[in-house]
C-alpha cells in the first residue's frame, strides 16, 4: 500500500495509492523509452484523431477521461487531465508521487527513488497500457533542485503517454464536472471556489464522495501549490486527480492531505498545474507544444 494512516495531528501526507486496482485495465508490455520527444511522432492510431475539443461528442463512461484510475507497480491513483502534442501523441496527467516507492517514507521528493520512464501504466478504459513519460520528482533531481525547497515540496506532476491504439477512445471532459474550459494561467485567490474529483476505492463508487466542492484557503510559497478545503477531503487513491477553479479551468493536481490543530483542520495540498507544466517545458523535459485538451461544458453539480 502506497499510503499511510492520515489521521495524525500536525502532519502532511501525500495521497499515495492503494495497493491494487479497483477497475479493469489491460495488461501487457510497453515499448519505448518513455521520454517525451516532440520530434519523433508516435505510431498511427489507425485513423484521424480529434485534435480540438469541438471534435468530440458527449462524453461516455467507457472513455479515457480526466479522472480515470491509473495503476503502476500495484499502486492506484486518479488521473487529472489530457494533454496533446499532435494527432498521435497524447498524455494523461497524474501525480509524480504515484510513481515513487518512497512516497510517505519521509524521503524528500528531490532525493526519492522513482519508477523508470517507460514503466507500463494500466489505465481505466484503455485497451493497452500507457507508459510513464515524465515525472517531476525525477526531473527535479536531474535539474539539481535543493531538497526542502518549495519546488521539491510541491511540484508533484507526471505524464503517462497513451498507446496509439487508445486515441480513438479519449475525451477531455473531466468525470463529474466537465471542463477543463482552459488552463488557469493566473494564480488563484484565497476564497476561490474549486471542484475536485477523485476515484479512490474508499469512496466505494459513491459520486457524492468522489465529486468534491470547496475553496482555496491558502497559497504555498512561490505559488507552487494551494491549500483547499472541500466538503469531503480527498483521500488515499485520489492522488493526481483534477482540480478545477470556479470557471472550470484546470487549476491544480491533488497531492497531499494535511491534518492540523486549526479552525480548518483537514485540508488538501494541490499542485499548481500551470507552474508544474511550465517547469517541465522550461527545463526541456516535455515539448513546448504540449497543450491541455479542453471541453467547454461545466457542471458544478457533479453530474456529468
Amino acid at each position: 500500500m502506497r499510503s499511510t494512516v492520515w489521521l495524525v495531528f500536525l502532519s502532511t501526507v501525500l495521497l499515495g495509492a492503494c495497493g491494487s486496482s479497483s477497475t479493469s485495465g489491460s495488461s501487457g508490455d510497453s515499448a519505448g523509452s518513455g521520454q517525451v520527444d516532440g520530434e519523433v511522432p508516435g505510431e498511427s492510431a489507425g485513423g484521424e484523431t480529434p485534435t480540438v475539443a469541438e471534435g468530440f461528442g458527449e462524453p461516455l463512461s467507457s472513455q479515457i477521461r480526466p479522472g480515470v484510475e491509473v495503476v503502476a507497480d500495484g499502486a492506484s491513483c486518479t488521473s487529472n487531465f489530457l494533454y496533446q502534442l499532435n494527432d498521435t501523441t497524447v498524455y494523461l496527467g497524474v501525480a509524480a508521487h504515484c510513481f515513487s516507492p518512497d512516497t510517505n517514507q519521509g524521503v524528500d521528493p528531490c532525493e526519492a527513488a522513482n519508477l523508470p520512464l517507460g514503466t507500463p501504466v494500466q489505465i481505466q478504459n484503455a485497451a493497452q497500457p500507457g507508459e510513464l513519460a515524465y515525472s517531476s520528482w525525477q526531473a527535479m533531481q536531474e535539474v539539481g533542485e535543493s531538497a526542502g525547497s518549495a519546488a521539491c515540496t510541491h511540484n508533484d506532476f507526471a505524464l503517462v503517454k497513451l498507446s496509439p491504439d487508445d486515441l480513438a477512445n479519449i475525451h477531455p471532459a473531466t468525470i463529474a464536472f466537465g471542463g477543463p474550459t482552459a488552463l488557469a494561467s493566473q494564480l488563484a485567490s484565497e476564497g476561490e471556489a474549486v471542484f475536485v474529483y477523485g476515484q479512490s476505492p474508499f469512496h466505494f463508487g459513491v459520486r457524492e464522495l468522489e465529486a468534491m466542492n470547496g475553496s482555496v484557503i491558502g497559497i504555498a510559497p512561490e505559488g507552487w501549490a494551494y491549500d483547499v478545503l472541500t466538503d469531503t477531503p480527498a483521500i488515499s487513491g485520489d492522488s493526481g486527480g483534477p482540480v478545477l477553479d470556479s470557471q472550470g479551468r484546470a487549476l491544480a493536481v491533488t497531492s497531499a492531505l494535511s491534518v492540523s490543530l486549526s479552525l480548518t483542520p483537514v485540508r488538501n495540498s494541490v499542485t499548481n498545474l500551470a507552474r508544474a507544466l511550465r517547469y517541465a517545458k522550461d527545463n526541456g523535459f516535455i515539448h513546448q507544444d504540449v497543450q491541455l485538451m479542453t471541453w467547454a461544458e461545466l457542471d458544478p453539480s457533479g453530474g456529468l
